[in-house]
């Protein structure tokens, strides 16, 4: 039976450089970390320094995403933090600058040296230069001792990204995952891998999740939005996946989850991570750029981030709409928080969903979203500003009678 992940509802955060602050001062409020690969091996040190610190404190668990379906990409300009995640992986051919990579590239030589090497650095990770751990620990403002850090709570060794089942890179993941069980087995640590099936629609994951028999299993669905209208019957898909799972006495955490991924705890998903500030999905297809997430504001009626500006002209005129009784807030409008307020806002917002939300009855569910799509566009119908912000007022609270309707209809499937 697993630890961490795979117990109750999980509720895990994405972790960035410039989250630290955050993370070190709200550790209360969330369950663990996803070190992405790309940080892990860029920003090696400091990433090290500050996840054992965390972990020496309070046991906080952590798992490394390898973030591998980045190589099934042509990085035609590729970022430091590709390559130096291709040399972690003893593999620098896995940056390909000219052509998109194919299945048919991954031989056996290659499959078995992406496997060790990837174990090896979460086998490595807790290794860190004392001046580095005691940097960290000392921001932490409390006693931290360095022989109490932890490794990675599991391993998910490499997997790719599939978009259908006669692609060939199931086929890839599956190779990847019996050499890292197989190097793994020789260490005498093949219990703590776990499967990650990644697919690019909720039919195919659930199909690919039916033909493996691991206990537990880790979810990422490319591109699902869960705010997108669009993406409603996508969502009834990934609900009755999920439930299937659940049939086989299979737990499911997923990579990426917003406010939905909490109500679809009673379908079977038994956590999910988020970034602080974004990372409710994400695409596969590798951005040419990235960053620190744009200053937003998390609406706890609404469950999802809108741009500050907005909120504001909201709160101006409907202040129960937006209103927030935490830490942060503390009775200050949307547009007098700072950067740092407002991330620390989102997470203690997540976490009083989950406490709230978790186990409230489904019909329940269904009105609470049903009221408070209602209210939103009753009070935006008579918000006194320009079409161009009145629509966009409108277009955020759009996604609370589809999230009731998934909800209806998965209860009655």
């Amino acid at each position: 039976m697993g630890i961490f992940m795979f117990n109750r509802f999980q509720h895990y955060l994405s972790y960035g450089s410039t989250d630290q602050q955050t993370v070190r001062e709200l550790s209360d409020y969330f369950d663990g970390l996803i070190v992405p690969g790309t940080i892990a091996a860029f920003q090696a040190e400091g990433t090290r320094g500050f996840v054992l610190s965390l972990s020496a404190r309070s046991n906080d668990p952590y798992v490394i995403d390898p973030r591998f379906p980045l190589f099934q990409n042509r990085l035609g300009t590729p970022k430091k933090s590709h390559v130096m995640l291709a040399d972690v992986l003893g593999a620098p051919e896995l940056i390909n600058r000219s052509f998109t990579p194919s299945p048919r590239d991954y031989n056996d030589a290659l499959i078995r040296n992406v496997a060790s090497h990837w174990i090896d650095f979460n086998v490595g990770f807790e290794n860190v230069q004392v001046k580095t751990f005691d940097k960290y620990a000392a921001r932490l403002k409390e006693p931290v001792l360095p022989q109490n850090r932890q490794d990675p709570a599991f391993v998910l060794p490499p997997y790719t990204m599939v978009d259908n089942e006669g692609d060939g890179w199931a086929d890839v993941s599956d190779r990847l995952w019996n050499a890292s069980v197989e190097y793994a087995r020789a260490k005498g640590m093949s219990s703590k891998l776990r499967r990650v099936i990644a697919a690019s629609s909720a039919t195919t994951w659930g199909r690919l999740a039916s033909k493996h028999s691991d206990d537990e299993l880790v979810a990422w669905i490319s591109g699902l939005d869960e705010f997108r209208v669009s993406s409603e019957s996508e969502l009834v898909s990934y609900g009755l996946a999920l439930r299937e799972c659940a049939s086989r006495n299979q737990r499911v955490f997923a990579l990426y989850g917003g406010f939905l991924s909490v109500l679809f705890s009673r379908h079977g998903l038994s956590g999910s991570s988020h970034g602080i500030g974004f990372g409710e999905y994400r695409d596969w297809v590798e951005l040419p750029t990235s960053g620190a997430p744009p200053a937003r504001y998390y609406v706890p009626k609404l469950h999802r981030y809108i741009g500050v500006d907005i909120a504001e002209v909201i709160w101006r005129e409907f202040p129960e709409l937006i209103n927030c009784e935490c830490t942060e807030c503390s009775g200050l409008s949307p547009s007098d928080m700072d950067y740092h307020g407002l991330m620390q806002h989102s997470v203690r917002v997540r976490a009083a969903e989950i406490k709230k939300w978790l186990y409230m009855p489904t019909p329940q569910v269904i009105e609470e979203l049903q009221r408070d799509a209602r209210d939103f566009r009753m009070a935006i119908q008579r918000l006194s500003a320009p079409p161009k912000v009145v629509r966009r007022a409108e277009e955020s609270c759009t996604h609370l009678t589809m999230w009731a309707r998934v909800m209806s209809s998965l209860d009655l499937l």
